[in-house]
């Protein structure tokens, strides 16, 4: 009895600390968007980049606007890492033909798409229905166990249950529907064969290009490159898109 009534509690614990954070950013978004409908574009910019690093949250509207400025300044690696954000989020058709119209443009590598990235997108669009999903089942099965333990009745199907459904939900909510992707930031990175400035060179990369990032080793990022060749980057040199 006493289990049951602490998870009800931590899971309301979870939820209101949850909306509390979500009605500041959103405070925030909201005076982002009135710079940039008065064309302050550089002021809104710095609001909604403060809010991807520091809140470690966006809006589609967020992402096409970060990505529209960067790009009217002339910063293609940066709006191409705005712009796969939100295809990340949403799973749109337009984003992704602006990406595949600006890495046509500038000659990049890493803009072919699979069905795993779309899935991927996919996700995190439907993330709020598949987290009520699971919060609805959750609910359920907990107030039966609790109805069914002062009937004095067997709550193992029900407990098997929840335990099935929290590791779901961990799970996919923590990495493990998930592609890590890299954006090289600008000119001079440098593809090694080893994660050490004494490595060997193995190629030089684009600004903009794109990779799936595999692993990482103090300072530098594992990374395979789309013709499924590896090697090691700086770390300071890639966007990285999670």
């Amino acid at each position: 009895m006493r289990l049951i009534l602490s998870l009800i509690s931590l899971y309301i614990l979870i939820f209101s600390q949850l909306l509390f954070a979500e009605t500041s950013v959103n405070s925030k978004i909201e005076e982002a968007d009135n710079l940039f409908s008065e064309k302050q574009y550089i002021e809104a910019f710095k609001i909604y980049n403060d809010i991807l690093e520091k809140d470690r949250t966006f809006s589609s509207r967020m992402l096409l606007r970060m990505a529209f400025i960067q790009e009217g300044q002339g910063n293609y690696s940066s709006a191409l890492y705005f712009l796969n954000l939100q295809y990340r989020l949403t799973a749109d058709r337009q984003t992704l033909n602006k990406m595949s119209k600006i890495a046509e443009e500038h000659s990049l590598l890493g803009y072919q798409y699979s069905d795993k990235e779309f899935f991927v997108s996919m996700f995190n669009n439907m993330q709020g229905v598949f987290a009520a999903g699971l919060i609805i089942l959750l609910t359920a099965c907990l107030a039966l166990m609790y109805i069914r333990k002062r009937q004095d009745h067997s709550i193992t199907t029900l407990t098997f249950f929840v335990v099935i459904f929290s590791v779901i939900g961990l799970w996919a909510f923590n990495g493990g529907i998930h592609r890590e992707l890299g954006i090289v930031k600008g000119s001079g990175a440098i593809l090694m064969d080893e994660p050490s400035a004494g490595g060997k060179k193995l190629v030089d990369l684009s600004a903009g290009e794109r990779f799936q990032i595999k692993g990482e080793s103090d300072i530098w990022y594992k990374i395979e490159l789309p013709n499924e060749s590896e090697g090691y980057i700086r770390k300071g040199r890639v966007f990285d898109i999670q």
